[in-house]
């Protein structure tokens, strides 16, 4: 009879199970990826945990969980975030996956993060574990060419260009500013300093008066110069000033680079940037999504008038299970246990209010609870709804 057991790896256990696992479930294989390599990536990581579950004491399925801050309706807080979930092939369809995963989010609770994020293989398997859907972000596709009107403008201020390397410092400060007024954008607690260090992006720093207004991370990839495409993984920026410096860099590339990709936020309008700029846009295929991991913590952050109560059901994280009051105090929401309940929600609906993704009256077709039209009411109040984005990728 086989003994299954979940434990936590460190060390070269930890290393030798994700390098089989992931390398068999996310890559093209054989060969398998450079062990070593990965080896080192891990020695330099921090703020992670790693849970396998092993036949007769053998790693066939695991997850990690990052230690991440997301700013969630003004307020912060601690987050799980997911990554390496991989189960062997001759383990698959036996529940290991979610076997893992509820006890990864017991470790999420007892590190203080209420909330948990991740990237799905697939949205409803994930759905069926408590998390919610975000809208996804957006790829921009335009060329250069088109950019170069903006050539002719003095729009003040300057780009300096550095690699991430170098600027690593610079470009973790203005995320960290940029999370403050961005619902649901969360940062990894630990950046990747060791990967910033092979330099392997280009960093523009849009400045105004010496102070950074934007800022684009990006690459140039191809063959043949003229016909490079320049991708920009990370474009923000603070005023209309910060992002036309920052595309007018882009035009400074009409002659360098034939298409540019932009990465952006699912809120972001490229199509309105400038006359017959003709950027087409689509959505990214893998969607953020995120979940309740502790609701007595989810108090303190920003939301409209109103008082429902609710009795949650949460089969991952039975410490949920309970009726719980969500009351808006001095603009505050306050959670606290619960005498009675208005009604039933599960724990997705829960998340789809607070991050602000669905509207009320879809839990009952979702299957996530029937409240009242009242209570809807008093819901949308609460939770009006919002666009979250997560930023980070991993």
């Amino acid at each position: 009879m086989t003994n299954t057991t979940i434990r936590q790896l460190h060390g070269a256990e930890l290393v030798d199970a994700i390098h089989k696992l992931t390398t068999y479930a996310f890559r093209a294989s054989p060969p398998l990826s450079d062990k070593a390599e990965l080896q080192e990536v891990l020695e330099h990581r921090q703020g992670f945990v790693y849970y396998a579950l092993c036949e007769d004491d053998v790693p066939v399925a695991g997850a990690a969980s990052g230690a991440m801050t997301q700013q969630v309706r003004g307020a912060l807080f601690g987050v799980g975030g997911i990554w390496a979930v991989a189960t062997h092939p001759a383990a698959r369809r036996k529940g290991y996956s979610r076997a893992v995963l509820t006890r990864l989010l017991a470790a999420v609770r007892d590190a203080g993060q209420p909330l948990s994020c991740l990237y799905p293989f697939r949205e409803s398997f994930y759905e069926r574990l408590g998390y919610v859907a975000f809208p996804p972000p957006r790829t921009a596709r335009l060329t250069p060419l088109a950019l170069v009107p903006l050539l002719d403008l003095d729009l003040g201020g300057q780009v300096d260009l550095v690699l991430i390397g170098d600027g690593l410092n610079t470009y973790r400060d203005y995320l960290l500013t940029l999370r403050q007024r961005t619902h649901g954008m969360a940062l990894f607690d630990h950046p990747d300093r060791f990967g910033a260090q092979r330099n392997t992006f280009w960093l523009a720093l849009a400045r105004v008066a010496g102070q950074v207004a934007g800022l684009m991370l990006y690459d140039l990839k191809g063959q043949a110069i003229g016909d490079f495409t320049l991708r920009a993984l990370r474009f923000y920026y603070d005023t209309g000033q910060g992002k036309y410096l920052l595309l007018q860099w882009l035009a400074r590339h009409a002659d360098q680079a034939s298409k540019v990709e932009i990465s952006l936020p699912s809120f972001e309008l490229p199509e309105t940037w400038l006359a017959d700029l003709k950027a087409t846009t689509e959505s990214v295929s893998l969607v953020p999504m995120g979940r309740v991991v502790d609701v007595a913590k989810l108090g303190g952050m920003h939301t409209g008038p109103g008082c429902f109560a609710a009795r949650v059901a949460d089969p991952l994280c039975p410490w949920n299970n309970a009726a719980w009051q969500f009351e808006t105090v001095d603009g505050l929401l306050r959670v606290t246990a619960a005498a009675r309940a208005d009604c039933d929600l599960s724990i997705q609906a829960l998340a789809a209010l607070i991050y602000g993704t669905h509207d009320p009256g879809d839990f009952a077709i979702r299957g996530w609870g029937s409240p009242s039209p009242d209570l809807q009411a008093a819901m949308r109040s609460i939770f009006p709804p919002k666009v979250p984005h997560l930023h980070e990728q991993f």
